[in-house]
């Protein structure tokens, strides 16, 4: 018997059974590939077709789906609002390709690259897991960004006739949210969002244009338990799939509900979620390999580093006990004439000790005979 529904996906409905659940998803033409999921995938489907709980929407196809900035210029300018603290305004969405995001490999869930109304460009990442240098990796990304709006810029001036001006450039925004952070981030238990841009020691002020944006999501599911302001909002519908979480999310802030709402069309075709989770997976498998690939690599030239300094440290060693062994080899070559000396020393005590007896013996003899006379 079906049960009425939290509206966990923003409608009102009914809570199926998971037989019931279960026939949705074999009469649907993906039924094949839903058996090829992992069994954490499948559970989810199952629970989400059955209206049990929400949908994460961190993985690149249904992010993208939920925030096509051809249907739906608003909410990526919203999201991007909040995180970056001002009001702006998504133009375009630009291709990712390029040689930094081919030459590297890691678990990106979702990589998206904007430009904004002003001009400037960001550069907004989900990570499944965090990887070892977020730093240095986000600065290569920035810098990207700073040469991608340079190149449009001057292409859009000499289209116009007109000279380019360095002025002109635009902030560049590096935005990255890890699903599971760094222990970087855990240092800092209660501090979840990041924000940094460059600043001179003196307080020189000069538009270095760069600035960065993280945001470890399993820190901010510890810490924020409510939905406060708008921005929690978002991170919340990003990637959790808490039917308590959804209800407060559309309570405070209803324009919410559309967007659930569309999410919950997926439960009357289950056959795109299927596709989708596919996809993900194909390329989470592919990006797993390339990452586990690199960390072997990394692994090898740690411990081939690691030889380096073992070598150089039982070199080292051995220098100071050659050392050693000349001195013990001196020592040593003391001690025998040393030695020898005492024995010498000790022939010729010897031998002055039987001169002394011959003397003894031939006074006694004297004075023997003085006495007889």
């Amino acid at each position: 018997m079906k049960k009425p529904l939290y509206p966990s996906n923003g409608m009102e409905g009914f809570l199926l059974s998971e037989e019931e659940a279960m026939e949705v998803i074999m009469e649907s033409s993906a039924y094949d590939q839903y058996l090829a999921l992992t069994e954490e995938i499948r559970s989810d489907v199952l629970d989400f077709i059955r209206g049990k709980k929400g949908l994460k929407i961190t993985y690149d196809p249904f992010f993208k789906h939920i925030f096509n900035p051809v249907l739906h210029d608003d909410r990526l300018s919203r999201l991007l609002s909040c995180l970056i603290g001002e009001e702006v305004k998504v133009r375009q969405v630009l291709a990712t390709e390029s040689n930094r995001t081919l030459e590297e490999s890691s678990l990106v869930i979702m990589d998206i690259v904007v430009e904004l109304k002003s001009g400037a460009l960001a550069n907004a990442e989900i990570q499944k897991y965090g990887y070892k240098f977020p730093g240095q990796r986000s600065a290569c990304y920035s810098s990207d960004l700073v040469i991608r709006q340079y190149d449009i810029q001057k292409s859009r001036h000499k289209k116009n006739k007109k000279k380019f001006n360095y002025r002109k450039l635009k902030k560049v925004y590096t935005i990255v949210l890890l699903e599971e952070s760094t222990e970087e981030f855990h240092s800092l238990p209660h501090q979840y969002i990041h924000h940094s841009n460059q600043e001179f020691d003196t307080g020189l002020k000069l538009n270095l244009l760069q600035e960065y944006i993280f945001v470890a999501l399993d820190i901010f599911h510890k810490i924020a338990q409510n939905v406060d302001t708008e921005l929690d909002a978002w991170l919340h519908f990003l990637s959790s799939d808490d039917p308590v979480i959804i209800r407060k999310i559309i309570e405070k802030y209803p324009a919410f509900r559309e967007l659930y709402r569309e999410i919950a069309l997926f439960q009357r075709k289950p056959e795109e979620l299927i596709k989708m989770y596919n996809e993900t997976l194909a390329q989470l498998d592919k990006n797993t390999v390339d990452f586990m690939i690199e960390e072997w690599k990394q692994k090898v030239r740690k411990m081939e580093n690691q030889a380096r300094i073992d070598r150089k440290e039982v070199n080292r060693q051995l220098k100071q006990v050659y050392k050693k062994s000349i001195v013990i080899d001196e020592q040593a070559k003391e001690l025998e004439q040393k030695t020898k000396d005492i024995e010498q020393q000790s022939l010729e005590l010897e031998q002055k000790t039987k001169e002394l007896e011959l003397l003894r013996s031939q006074l006694k003899e004297i004075q023997t005979a003085n006495t007889l006379e």
